[in-house]
């Protein structure tokens, strides 16, 4: 998902993963699994099949990560802005705080493998911008970049 926010010369560009389900959705999913296989482990436990126990619970501990790491990426958010003077970029999923780069010595870049890639050069590094984006949602993040690229080429002039 990209929302823009423009505010005279700067562009805010925030990019965030689709979310199709709500943390409540995924709880009450995850929840009925878990029932599901404790269900399965009582069971078993009851006609003498004793070592499935562990192993249900060893199970419902996997459910558990499984759901923190789905919503600790559902929940990440990649910003931009660009000015005049500057890029600025953060990304809460790596929780890198707001860095500055001079507009002048960065480029925005496009690589096009089997998907395209979009990345901001500085000096020597290459970070990556909207890798949890699809192909649509890069297009229209390429198009944003290089309007307001062009924008602010020609205001400079």
């Amino acid at each position: 998902m990209i929302s823009t926010k423009e505010h005279g010369d700067k562009l805010s560009i925030t990019l965030k993963p689709n979310n199709s389900s709500t943390v409540t959705n995924n709880i009450v999913f995850f929840g009925l699994l878990a029932l599901l296989c404790i269900t399965f482990g009582i069971g078993f436990f009851f006609v003498g099949a004793v070592m499935i126990l562990p192993f249900a619970g060893l199970e419902i501990l996997a459910l558990f990560m499984v759901l923190r790491i789905n919503r600790s990426w559902v929940e990440q958010t990649q910003t931009i802005a660009i000015d005049k003077l500057y890029v600025y970029l953060s990304n809460s999923y790596k929780k890198t705080k707001l860095k500055k780069y001079a507009r002048f010595h960065s480029k925005f870049i496009v690589e096009k493998d089997q998907t395209k890639k979009v990345f901001l050069i500085h000096k020597k590094e290459k970070l990556p911008i909207g890798s949890f984006l699809n192909e649509e949602e890069i297009e229209d993040l390429i198009q944003c970049l290089k309007s307001k690229v062009n924008d602010l080429n020609h205001s400079v002039r």
